[in-house]
């Protein structure tokens, strides 16, 4: 039997994925890491935390298995962090990671240095999220630790130079770093010396799918892989997700709500008229491209709501089920960090509107819910926009394993939606991604028809997706009457 490895290094978790070479799941781990916030804005992370997570996944889901029989891992890693790492590949300070939103100012100033350089080569408008971003605050605040960097690496590509003792970067992870010309498919020198950054900071280039080396004898004693098992280049979590959710075609669109919520569309060609609505993002298969809608802190809203006024998710998923549709007139944005799509504002933070006396604890989940959902129903209808096709909608990732919540999407989206069965999407995508690479499988169509899953087809209420339409209209108003109002905070 031959099996793939993929290890996904998401923002609270490792998780490993080994599949067989008919796609099988036969084994899964995680490993759970924290958070560091110093300072307000500020989140960081700790990159060996990343590795011991990825040798405790990755050795909970071999358990059982003949190391000489894995043939190839892949990565899977949270977009946009920046680890800065010397001569030695050694991280020179903690990573500020995707929720870091400390570099406002310097978003700004390279808005007026280099913002037409940026819509037209990166697609995209500079924001904190961005790993240019982070560069760019740490040349202006830090720098020692700037002009002491050698390289500059996205989170799983110092992990896989980890495995592998080679430093290289990828495509899908790269091309929304805001660093990266997407037309080009390759990093944007025009942009990072408009901005007075150093491009040899940033790595060569090689696809999702690329074998980049093999497992060195260290790295295979602590992972618990033969030395010399193959290495892909693997890729952001977004695209492993969009390849795990087997959107890999025109027509299927993926929702999930994790940490994050998100849609994601394929795209055969880029749309510029969609940037700074949508993210664009290369495919994990080559030579294609993807669209990404976000909600920051979607499934976030939920556990936050869980964390600071108590109850299980079942607990809190009962009451808001005893709620009507709508939540009687009461709303949630579910902007905790930021919003995202259609409109990318560091400075929107969530709340409640709407509140009355009528309203109890079941009406506040049950809008943070739709919320959430409505943020979603953003993307969707920025892909219509565009003219991509909508025809199947999958939904995944936690918001999925409740039955209220995939009602709400059926509802909210005004479509049916496939619920997908398997969970660790980025995962799989990574381990999908090595399964290619090496060719244990033969083409991303062989791989995602063995492992993507599906299970059941939430129907669309229709009664409840006229309600919510209204619903909607309301909800979308929100941001524009608060815009001024954030930036005056």
């Amino acid at each position: 039997m031959a099996y793939v490895l993929g290890v996904d290094i998401g923002t609270g978790s490792a998780k490993a994925v080994l599949l067989d070479e008919g796609g099988a799941l036969v084994g899964r781990g995680v490993a759970e890491y924290g958070l560091c916030t110093p300072h307000p804005g500020w989140v960081e992370q700790d990159a060996e935390d990343w590795w011991r997570g990825l040798c405790v996944a990755a050795r909970q889901a071999l358990v059982g298995i003949d190391a000489a029989e894995v043939v190839c891992i892949s990565l899977s890693g949270q977009l946009n962090g920046a680890v800065f790492v010397d001569e030695q590949i050694q991280p020179l300070r903690p990573v500020p990671i995707w929720l870091d939103h400390r570099s406002e100012v310097e978003c700004a100033e390279a808005e007026q240095r280099a913002g037409d350089l940026l819509r037209d080569r990166a697609l995209s408008r500079l924001g904190p999220v961005n790993t240019l971003a982070k560069v760019l605050w740490v040349k202006a605040h830090e720098a020692d630790i700037y002009h002491r960097t050698r390289w500059i690496l996205l989170p799983k590509d110092w992990l896989r130079f980890r495995l592998t003792g080679k430093v290289a970067a990828e495509v899908s992870d790269a091309s929304v770093t805001a660093a990266f010309d997407l037309p080009a498919r390759q990093w944007s020198g025009e942009i990072l010396t408009a901005l007075d950054i150093d491009a040899g900071l940033f790595p060569a280039l090689v696809d999702s799918p690329d074998l980049v080396g093999e497992v060195t004898a260290e790295a295979a004693a602590q992972i618990g892989l033969r030395a010399g098992t193959q290495v892909v280049a693997g890729g952001g979590d977004m695209p492993c997700m969009i390849l795990g959710s087997g959107v890999i075609e025109p027509g299927i669109v993926g929702f999930g709500i994790g940490t994050a919520a998100h849609a994601t569309a394929f795209a055969e060609e880029l749309h510029p008229a969609a940037c700074g609505k949508l993210w664009p993002m290369c495919h994990p298969i080559p030579g294609k491209f993807a669209w990404l809608g976000c909600s920051f802190t979607g499934g976030a809203s939920l556990k936050w709501f869980k964390e600071e006024f108590g109850g299980s998710y079942e607990e809190l998923t009962e009451a808001a089920a005893d709620v009507p549709a709508g939540a009687e007139g009461l709303f949630f944005m579910p902007w905790l960090e930021g919003s995202a799509t259609p409109s990318p504002d560091p400075n929107a933070r969530g709340g409640f509107v709407g509140l009355s006396l009528r309203h109890g604890r079941g009406h506040l989940v049950r809008a943070v819910m739709e919320g959430v959902v409505f943020d979603l129903r953003h993307s969707l209808e920025c892909f219509t926009e565009i003219g991509l096709p909508i025809g199947q909608l999958r939904i995944g990732e936690g918001g999925s394993h409740s039955a209220l919540w995939r009602q709400m999407q059926a509802d909210i989206l005004g479509r049916d939606v496939v619920r997908i069965a398997t969970d660790d999407l980025s995962a799989v995508g990574a381990a999908l991604l090595a399964g290619v690479g090496s060719g244990v499988y033969a083409t991303f169509q062989t791989a995602c028809a063995q492992a993507v899953k599906l299970a059941e087809t939430v129907q669309c209420n229709s009664h409840q997706a006229e309600l919510y339409r209204r619903a909607f209209a309301r909800y979308a108003s929100l941001y524009p009457l608060l815009k001024d109002w954030y930036a005056s905070g």
